[in-house]
């Protein structure tokens, strides 16, 4: 028992020593790291680049990888950031550029102190290079195609569109090579799926960039699907039959004398419509000709509010009588 009770002693001595030693030799470490990040150093520090401001028929005729490297002063502490939340030097098109026969460029000294503002004003900027950086820019041909909506909604029973389905913007502007945007008559959208709809809605869809050879930038990436949905009702009115065409020196007895139309209306709407909103009529000079002793009647007028008008009949019967 004595012997088990000093092992133990013994063990929990060793055990502190070394936790007092770690904690000692992490003290030292701490030290060392902050005495190092307090010194004063001299690096370089390389910037990508990045443009704002570019006209929409203005392209890069290559992919430039241009960068800008930065000889920097400072202690530890302000350069450390730096090596983790390195930013891209952003040029303005309009302000940082200069038009150069045919290309663009980008003197240092005329624009240093947007790297001076990105660095703090505890850090020392010592020099850029280059001195300067060349830029060569194509201008593009534009042209406005249609948007085509690729879309299968489905709605609710009793529910449908008010009005149809409206695509903002309905055209988008194509920039690129002359002979690639000549190409393209329309800019179909990604696939929009909707079922059992009962209520309008607002949705942004992306719009499918064509497969060219170069480049093709989009006035817009993505459009707005958007549609009044409503509670729709059936309806059905009897409706006189119109014959036109027909011969003076002729009558014509015919039945029925009237048929019934079938529509769909928004319910709020369903009492506005009457017989008097329709016009069925029978064309004469269509069987002038044959020997057929029936006519199909045609809607030619409907109402504005109604959908999915329909004639339950599709045969009017007549008799010449001379």
């Amino acid at each position: 028992m004595l012997n088990k009770l000093k092992s133990k002693l013994l063990e929990s001595i060793r055990n502190k020593k070394l936790n007092v030693f770690g904690f000692f030799l992490l003290l030292s470490f701490l030290f060392l790291i902050v005495g190092k990040l307090s010194a004063k150093y001299t690096e370089t520090v390389t910037f990508n680049v990045s443009f704002e401001k570019v006209p929409e028929n203005k392209v890069l005729r290559e992919k430039q990888k241009a960068k800008i490297k930065a000889v920097i002063s400072s202690n530890g502490f302000n350069l450390l950031p730096l090596n983790f939340f390195n930013r891209p030097v952003k040029i303005d098109f309009e302000s940082d550029l200069y038009y150069n026969n045919d290309h663009y460029s980008w003197i240092a000294s005329k624009s240093s102190h947007k790297i001076k503002s990105m660095l703090g004003q505890k850090v020392e900027m010592l020099s850029v290079k280059p001195d300067t950086l060349d830029f060569y820019f194509e201008t593009l041909d534009t042209k406005k195609v249609p948007v085509k909506l690729d879309a299968n909604i489905s709605y609710m029973v009793g529910y449908d569109v008010l009005d149809k389905l409206k695509v903002a913007p309905d055209s988008v502007t194509v920039i690129g090579a002359e002979n690639i945007v000549n190409g393209i008559m329309e800019l179909s959208t990604e696939s929009l799926s909707l079922k059992d709809v009962n209520a309008g809605f607002k949705v942004p869809i992306a719009l499918k960039v064509p497969e060219v050879d170069g480049e093709l930038k989009l006035s817009s990436q993505k459009v707005e699907v958007s549609s009044e949905v409503v509670k729709f009702t059936e309806g059905a009115l009897d409706v006189p039959v119109t014959l036109i065409n027909t011969p003076k020196n002729i009558t014509i007895n015919y039945f029925p004398k009237a048929v019934t139309v079938l529509y769909y209306v928004p319910l709020n709407r369903f009492n506005e419509i009457k017989s008097s909103d329709f016009k069925v009529v029978c064309d004469y000079q269509e069987i002038a000709e044959t020997d057929k002793n029936t006519m199909t009647p045609k809607l030619t007028l409907v109402p504005e509010a109604a959908k999915s008008t329909r004639i339950k009949q599709n045969k009017v019967e007549f008799i010449v009588v001379k």
